[in-house]
């Protein structure tokens, strides 16, 4: 991201510098977590699976019952317009809609969306750092496999953090949560896959996770090696046994898993197959947003 004094921000309609917007006392996300967001990367001026990232906002505002006035290409164009107005090369961009302001606990019919769009700098540091491999830890928080909010990308985030404070100060770089059946779902800001006797296996959607935009990239990954994938349900003694591990977000894209509790897993890490889809991942971000073949 270009060096400014002062970023540019979208708000509603209106590209502002940070120091003019202005958010009311009375906003829900604020006092409630009633909205939704994502997290984007920037490569080279350009935002990988963009409308993959918008229709999931989408469909969180659904689940929230608010009004949309927004379509995928007015988001699209205020993106691409937020990352010209900052001048952004490789960067990140925070996306978050959250419910009109209105006072009280019950939201007004019909209340609509209200879209504020940051941009921000990328960590390539904590990304060198990811390649290499990560640490995870099973935290005491459980995930309720039958609450929306398990499914969409809320401003209520409380939960992740709490758990991603929890590894953390155990020593761990990210945080695994089990549901009240106590199996795997998701890390606190990642998605899990495992390798097992060439098989790649990733919890159901059911477990209660957050499908990923990368996850999904993932599947396409799996298709173009030859590498069948299943979504099943596992406990923490089956992924234990893993050949590898690896977990994904959109902004450190696929990052191996080196150990699980300090159980190591595999001898190298990255394992070949994993290291096989980071490669593809990459090339993919090539094809699709710089235009290389």
């Amino acid at each position: 991201m270009k060096d400014l004094k002062e970023p540019i921000i979208y708000y509603n309609g209106k590209f502002l510098k940070e120091s003019e917007v202005s958010l009311s006392p009375y906003n829900r996300g604020l006092h409630f977590g009633d909205g939704v967001f994502e997290s984007l990367r920037v490569y080279s001026g350009r935002v990988f699976r963009l409308e993959s990232h918008i229709k999931r906002l989408f469909k969180g505002l659904d689940v929230l019952g608010l009004e949309n006035k927004a379509d995928v290409p007015v988001i699209e164009e205020a993106v691409k317009g937020l990352i010209f107005e900052n001048s952004l090369t490789e960067a990140a961009l925070k996306i978050i809609a959250f419910r009109e302001e209105c006072p009280g606990l019950d939201p007004v019919p019909g209340s609509k969306a209200c879209f504020l769009m940051l941009p921000g700098s990328f960590d390539f540091k904590r990304k060198k750092y990811c390649e290499k491999g990560i640490s995870a830890a099973i935290v005491s928080i459980r995930r309720n496999n039958t609450s929306p909010h398990a499914f969409i990308k809320s401003l209520n985030f409380l939960e992740n953090i709490l758990g991603r404070r929890e590894a953390h100060e155990r020593g761990f770089d990210e945080a695994v949560f089990l549901n009240n059946h106590e199996m795997v779902t998701e890390g606190s800001i990642s998605n899990i896959f495992i390798i097992k006797d060439s098989v790649l296996f990733t919890p159901p959607a059911a477990a209660g996770i957050l499908k990923g935009i990368t996850r999904d990239v993932v599947f396409e990954i799996a298709e173009t090696l030859g590498i069948k994938c299943c979504e099943e349900y596992f406990k923490t003694d089956y992924m234990l046994t893993a050949d590898e591990a690896f977990m994904t977000n959109s902004l450190m894209e696929i990052m191996p898993l080196r150990e699980i509790e300090g159980h190591q897993l595999g001898d190298t890490c990255p394992g070949s197959k994993t290291a096989d889809f980071m490669r593809i991942y990459r090339e993919k971000v090539d094809q699709e947003v710089l235009g290389f073949l």
